[in-house]
This record gives C-alpha cells, sequence and structure tokens, in this order.
C-alpha cells in the first residue's frame, strides 16, 4: 500500500529534524509521496531533495504560508517554483512580519519577569522564527516541561505573553502561491472551520482542503471530503510532523490513490 505524507516540517521552520533527516524519517514510516511545508520557507528544499532521491521517494514541492485571519489559518503550496524571486520576496516579507511579533511576545515575558533576547532563540540567519522556538528556549531552562505546556502557560491565545498573528491576509497567501505557479490549499480544516470562507476563497484562487489530517475524525474527514466537492476544490493529505521533541513527531502516511488524489499526481516527481 503507497502512502502519502504532504505537510512537514524541518529545522528551516519550527522542525526538529534537519531535511535530510526528515528525507530518512519518511524513508523509515514508509512514505511514498511527500512534502516539505515550512512555514513562510522553501529553503529546506536545496537539501531535502537529494535525500529524497537517495530515498527513491516521490514528491511535490511545498510550503505553508500562516495568514493573519486566525493563529491556524494556513495556506499550503504544492508545486510552487521553489526558485521563483517574487515568491522568495514574498516570504521574505512574511518572516519579517513574524520576526516583529516574536520580539512583541519576548516584551510581554519580560513583563512577566522572564528574560529571553531575541538572539538566544535557536534559529540560525534566513530560517523562519515562530514561537515554538520561544518554547524551546523556555524548555531548555526547564520553565516548561514541553513545547505545549509553554504555549498552554504562556503562548496560545489568551495566554499573557499571546501576541496575535500578523501575516497576509488569506487572499495575499493564496496569490502568493499561484504566482509561483503552485496549487493552493487550506492546512487542517478542521481547526478553522468557524472562520472558514471556502466559497470566498475559491473566488480567490484555493485550489484544495487538507480533508485528511491526524486530528480528523472519519466523519469529519468524510465531511471534508464532501465539501471540497461542493466547492470544487480537491483533497490532499499530510500529518504536520514537526519532530522528536514537539508532541507532533508522528510520521504517519495515509493510503494514496491516484483517483482520490489525482489533481496532485501530475506535481509529483
Amino acid at each position: 500500500m503507497a502512502l502519502i505524507n504532504l505537510h512537514t516540517h524541518s529545522t528551516y521552520s519550527d522542525g526538529t529534524l534537519t531535511p535530510a533527516e526528515l528525507a530518512r524519517e519518511a524513508a523509515r514510516a514508509g512514505i511514498n509521496y511527500f512534502s516539505l511545508t515550512d512555514h513562510d520557507q522553501t529553503g529546506g528544499w536545496a537539501e531535502l531533495e537529494p535525500a529524497l532521491k537517495a530515498e527513491r521517494i516521490r514528491y511535490c514541492y511545498g510550503v505553508e504560508i500562516s495568514t493573519g485571519l486566525h493563529e491556524n489559518l494556513h495556506i499550503l503550496g504544492y508545486g510552487v517554483n521553489v526558485n521563483d524571486p517574487r515568491l522568495a520576496e514574498r516570504l521574505l516579507e512574511f518572516r519579517g512580519r513574524r520576526i516583529v511579533r516574536i520580539k512583541k511576545i519576548l516584551e510581554l515575558l519580560r513583563g512577566l519577569g522572564i528574560e529571553i533576547a531575541f538572539e538566544e532563540l535557536p534559529v540560525p540567519q534566513g530560517r523562519t522564527v515562530g514561537r515554538p522556538h520561544v518554547a524551546d528556549v523556555m524548555r531548555a531552562r526547564k520553565l516548561v516541561p514541553s513545547r505545549n505546556q509553554a504555549f498552554k502557560r504562556y503562548l496560545a491565545p489568551g495566554a499573557p505573553a499571546y501576541v496575535a498573528p500578523n501575516g497576509p491576509t488569506v487572499e495575499e497567501a493564496i496569490r502568493a502561491v499561484k504566482d509561483a505557479g503552485g496549487k493552493a490549499v487550506l492546512a487542517h480544516p478542521g481547526v478553522v472551520a468557524k472562520v472558514m470562507d471556502l466559497a470566498a476563497w475559491k473566488a480567490a484562487g484555493l485550489d484544495g482542503l487538507e480533508a485528511y489530517y491526524p486530528a480528523h475524525t472519519g466523519v469529519a474527514t468524510a465531511e471534508f471530503v464532501s465539501l471540497a466537492a461542493r466547492h470544487g476544490l480537491f483533497v490532499s493529505a499530510g500529518s504536520d510532523f514537526h519532530g522528536p521533541g514537539s508532541e507532533r513527531d508522528k510520521m504517519i502516511g495515509f493510503e494514496y490513490s491516484e483517483e482520490r488524489f489525482s489533481a496532485l499526481k501530475e506535481l509529483f516527481i
């Protein structure tokens, strides 16, 4: 049985495995169709692509763009030209917005008596910074036992150091993907169901819906497959793997069939 997983993260954003390690993990899990979708970042593909070829795993280029509408309203881009200069320019600007947000979070933490300098965050130059990196510093200092607890106590909506996302609009994220030759897919719809506007986003160029996702029950998955069909969207599948120590550490795949994922077939290398 062939398996597909088109939603994963590496150390180029908030994952804990390098792209090469990610390829090996995918191979161990028996994944046949794969994508790396780092947040606002495509830099990991230069390292990942030869590793996937060595493992004989088929793949499509990917990215995940975080919007400002909702904490979890993300647009996945598949088949994008990772060397497109306009896409690189846009992603650089989106990553810059993230830096502004993280510095505001650090200011709030300082007010709570937790001093973390931006330079302490474990993020090499040019990569994507996010709240998980703040959580990792807090965990390293033994202020919290896990990323999850750092979010729960300090960084999630309603917590004392939370700052709302400041990313692009959903329409801007879709346009960034489309202008780079890609297909735009709404990530993990189950967690953004209350703010979903598929009709408007379809009009803006949305192509697909990540119906197959670990947090979706069988009933929810069937509902999203039906919803996608009603709006003329294709379906995709991904685990949102972030690696060991992330609490999103299960590299799993979903059963692949050409009929179910026919719209993605042309994107695979």
